[in-house]
């Protein structure tokens, strides 16, 4: 097997280690959600309420992971929240409170806040006539030409705003925007509407997909990056509901708003990166990499989230983000060189698996088949973005195997005639060669394996989370492998 030089892997990284690019369970984990107390107290507080109606009349544009979340999360508050998007099969599911991701809680928030007619849903811009404060949630995907994220949607978004706001509207950006996006989206309005004295106010999201409502409710910091008072001080009244929790508020400029999200996901994604390396130097000599996390982790200096070793990161932010950030570093020229080499190693990771697999199987996937257990790029979403699995499905196809897959929620569809997604995890291990644990979903730690024993071609798992439990009885019948271990050859013996 070769290293992948195209396709999913993509040219965009080897053109930036050529420094090319820039220079012109049963299902979801149960998590606590304290939604309902949370909205519903903080909306009563007579100390907050002034602020809250202040800004009552609030646009989200584009209710996807994290637009939506926003919506939601502001419309519990008890604040009247009008939401926009061009996609019209969205929006009629919304109006009908089916939520279009899935997200612990999140329909259930979605059908309250609807019954208690707090938000309304539309693809007209101009229904959002009477709003003066915009919430832009909209996609900036990674250009595969530049690197860059593309801020095509974000331009339209804030074109079709200020065409219908009101003077002195403030738009604030929830996008993850290029640092300097903002103090140009600001001279814009201020040569194309001189009149309305629009403002840009930057004001990152920080949720985690799979515990986004929580997330919402229980933040850690808010940051609010403007050059207007005034227009940074109606943003924070919209979360005035935090006022007496004593959440930290960042308030900053635009391009100091922008960095702290762009530095705090680079900052994570290189926690990921150092584990998985760290776990591939105890596969060699041995140990115990969750006891080396753990050990890790309770330094309060460190802290134990992001230590857990698998497959890489995935997911709409970190591979975009960190792969922007590089590309802002070489086109002003101060070279990210951290971040490009986590960028690099964790497009390696893929391909790790893939030897290590291929390597059990006799140095031979062409013709196999394999059963992929797990398509979210973690557990507790259906969100398939630059996913791990998805990439590895994609790799085994082009290795000439045969894959199945399973995942509780997530969907994947693959137009090719060796890939099939099952409905349960027998279907998808009948006739497996090898079975690949690729989320770590709660249903795939406590399955019991001897179930499948009668329907697999050979008993051989590879676990890419380390979440199957090798303690079980029927560990000793099978040949596994997990990241971070080396082996366990099947003895045979009962357990």
């Amino acid at each position: 097997m070769t290293p992948p030089s195209s396709g999913r892997w993509g040219p965009l990284r080897e053109k930036l280690q050529e420094g090319r690019v820039g220079r012109s369970s049963s299902g979801p984990t149960k998590t606590r959600l304290d939604w309902h107390a949370h909205g519903r107290i903080a909306a009563g507080r007579s100390t907050n309420r002034k602020n809250i109606v202040q800004s009552a009349n609030i646009c989200v544009v584009g209710v996807g992971y994290v637009g939506l979340i926003q919506a939601v999360g502001l419309a519990s508050f008890g604040l009247k929240v009008t939401c926009v998007d061009l996609d019209a099969r969205k929006i009629a599911m919304l109006e009908k409170g089916v939520p279009p991701i899935f997200e612990e809680g999140l329909e259930e928030a979605l059908r309250e806040v609807i019954a208690r007619r707090r938000v309304t849903f539309t693809t007209e811009i101009a229904d959002a006539g009477d709003c003066d404060l915009f919430f832009v949630a909209v996609g900036t995907p990674t250009s595969e030409r530049t690197g860059n994220a593309r801020l095509d949607y974000l331009d339209a978004a804030v074109s079709g705003i200020a065409a219908i706001a009101r003077p002195q509207a403030v738009i604030a950006v929830k996008s993850t925007v290029p640092i300097g996006t903002c103090a140009r989206l600001q001279s814009r309005l201020d040569r194309d509407f001189p009149g309305k004295h629009l403002e840009i106010v930057s004001n990152p999201e920080f949720l985690r997909e799979g515990t986004a409502l929580n997330d919402f409710f229980n933040p850690e910091r808010i940051v609010i990056g403007g050059n207007s008072e005034a227009a940074r001080e109606k943003v924070r009244q919209s979360y005035a509901a935090f006022d007496d929790r004593g959440v930290p508020m960042i308030v900053s400029d635009t391009s100091t708003s922008e960095t702290i999200k762009y530095a705090a996901n680079a900052f994570l994604a290189t926690k990921v990166t150092f584990i998985n390396e760290i776990s591939d130097l105890v596969e060699t000599v041995g140990g115990d990499i969750d006891q080396v996390a753990r050990g890790i982790g309770l330094d309060s200096r460190i802290g134990p989230q992001f230590l857990k070793a698998g497959p890489g990161y995935g997911g709409s932010c970190f591979p975009k983000d960190t792969l922007a950030l590089a590309t802002i570093g070489r086109r002003h020229g101060v070279q990210q060189q951290i971040v490009e080499t986590v960028i690099r190693i964790n497009d390696s990771r893929r391909f790790h698996i893939l030897k290590r697999i291929e390597s059990a199987m006799g140095d031979k996937l062409a013709g196999k088949r394999v059963a992929v257990l797990g398509l979210a790029f973690k557990a507790n979403t259906d969100d398939v973005r630059d996913s791990p699995a998805v990439d590895i499905v994609h790799a085994l196809l082009e290795e000439g195997a045969e894959v199945r897959s399973f995942d509780p929620v997530a969907k994947l569809a693959v137009d090719h005639r060796c890939y099939r997604q099952c409905e349960s995890i027998a279907a998808a291990c009948e006739g497996a060669s090898a079975v690949l644990v690729a989320t770590e979903w709660g249903v795939f730690r406590s399955f019991d394996f001897a179930s499948v024993e009668p329907l697999v071609e050979r008993r051989y798992i590879f676990d890419m989370r380390r979440v199957v439990d090798i303690t079980a009885a029927w560990v000793p019948r099978w040949d596994i492998e997990r990241i971070g271990s080396p082996l366990m050859r099947a003895t045979g013996e009962p357990g």
